[in-house]
């Protein structure tokens, strides 16, 4: 069945944007005043024939202006209620719902109005007892965060100039089977070419010297030196990333530049980020890997045998195939460790993660570590009925010293569960019977399973009830009149 395309909000702040009245935008569209109102209200779905009409009338992104992305921000205001300060309130999921519906910009207001409250109160913290200053919340990661998302973790810029430097240091062939794929040890390439043209000496060294660092650029003697606890996949990755801050100042400047923060700290993050957004691009040049994993249907092992990358890689790399004229699907992405710590997280397809606490216990990637090298695959289902497929598995550690205990992660990678068809991993499912999909949330405090025995928190709006005569099943006992 097709989902039904609910965007009212979307519409009304276009018609707003071009300043026109109801009226006028439904003569355009060629429908009746009192149609297109109901349709701003969510009370009738877009249809395709006249998101089409509102494509050739308007200049807008077809793709982009369907994704209903009321779920996400369902999620950013019912996480607001999980706060200590409104706990008395206990706010009903229902009434947040009617709220964005009925007031999309008032919410995103709201939203906004409640991060720079927080902002402002983590700052102020306390000292603890020694007079340390507590810090709560890492502004920078989740500034950074939130820009990548804002930005659909999308850079035209860095693609193009990844692009040029694969064609400057052919590392790229024709393969076989007519596509295009990376050449077999491009890492000799992209050495030569840095020495060549920006007369920096690259250098592999052993751990003895190198110690825990895994790279390190040496201005006085131009050399870019790489850990030997470093594989292939790795050096190149690190290469390219000491290559980008180098070589590609201007373009870091100008992106950090729209993120509009002074905050040093901040804009220091995302520049290491987008430097490695640009290694990312170099070693899976845009075109050739989603190619690729058209072809291969997504197969992660494939693709990384293919482009010489590790998992993690493919899986990053995954994230950023969302050019407007050349899209991929659109994945999320989460790396969590065998505590459930979320250490890199991306939302994408209308999933959206809690800023604050870790993942839903019910999801396979907290399973991956029984199993390690093992891709797991999951149908599952949030209580505001988005459907997902998702694909988790443990990644090798970086490395470690044989005295230091080796730090264990897994990622996971999902999609909205339409596109599974176009994923191998999925064939062995039947992905359309509702008995196949797992009930999972986005956090305890803001899912609203009751049922579930697998809950670390009591939801938004319940009390809890004790009472000495009767257990039931899992921690709480929730008050759900």
């Amino acid at each position: 069945m097709q989902e039904k395309i609910l965007v009212g909000h979307k519409l009304r702040r276009l018609r707003q944007s071009m300043e026109l009245s109801q009226t006028a935008m439904s003569e355009i569209l060629d429908i009746s005043p009192s149609y297109l109102n109901l349709l701003e209200h969510n009370q009738r779905p877009l249809t395709v024939a006249l998101l089409l009409r509102l494509g050739n009338s308007f200049d807008i992104d077809l793709k982009e202006f369907a994704e209903d992305d009321s779920a996400a921000l369902n999620t950013s205001i019912t996480e607001i209620f999980t706060d200590p300060l409104l706990a008395d309130e206990r706010v009903p999921r229902r009434e947040i719902q009617d709220m964005i519906t009925a007031a999309p910009g008032a919410a995103r207001a709201i939203y906004t109005l409640f991060q720079a409250y927080r902002k402002v109160r983590d700052e102020i913290e306390v000292t603890t007892g020694d007079g340390r200053m507590m810090t709560k919340v890492n502004a920078p990661v989740e500034r950074v965060r939130e820009f990548l998302q804002s930005q659909n973790n999308y850079f035209a810029v860095l693609e193009d100039a990844a692009e040029t430097l694969c064609e400057k240091a052919g590392i790229m062939f024709q393969g076989n089977s007519g596509e295009k794929t990376a050449m077999e040890n491009p890492l000799a390439n992209i050495a030569n070419h840095i020495n060549s043209t920006a007369g920096l000496r690259v250098r592999v060294l052993p751990v003895k010297v190198m110690q825990n660092q895994l790279r390190r650029y040496d201005q006085h003697r131009r050399e870019i030196l790489l850990s030997e606890a470093l594989r292939r996949p790795q050096r190149q990755f690190h290469l390219l990333v000491q290559y980008a801050l180098l070589s590609q100042q201007p373009i870091l400047d100008e992106i950090c530049a729209t993120l509009d923060s002074d905050d040093q700290q901040t804009v220091s993050l995302l520049k290491v980020t987008l430097a490695a957004y640009f290694a990312g691009a170099v070693m899976m040049p845009y075109d050739a890997f989603l190619e690729s994993a058209k072809n291969l249907r997504y197969d992660l092992d494939l693709l990384g045998r293919r482009f010489d990358t590790s998992l993690e890689q493919v899986c990053h790399r995954l994230t950023t195939l969302n050019a407007s004229h050349m899209r991929g699907i659109p994945f999320f992405f989460v790396r969590v460790d065998d505590a459930g710590n979320i250490s890199k997280r991306l939302a994408a397809a209308g999933m959206q993660f809690a800023t604050h606490g870790g993942t839903c216990p019910k999801w396979a990637v907290h399973k991956a570590f029984r199993t390690p090298e093992k891709i797991l695959t999951q149908a599952v289902e949030l209580p505001g009925g988005q459907k997902f497929f998702t694909l988790a598995r443990t990644v090798p550690p970086l490395w470690s010293a044989v005295s230091e205990e080796t730090t264990e992660f897994a990622v996971a990678l999902g999609c909205e569960l339409h596109h599974a068809r176009d994923i191998i991993y999925a064939d062995q499912i039947d992905t359309g019977k509702p008995k196949n999909l797992e009930p999972i949330g986005i956090g305890c405090a803001a899912c609203e399973r009751m049922d579930c025995t697998q809950r670390a928190h009591p939801p938004i709006g319940h009390e809890l009830r004790f009472d000495g005569h009767m257990r039931r099943a899992g921690m709480f006992d929730l008050d759900i009149n």
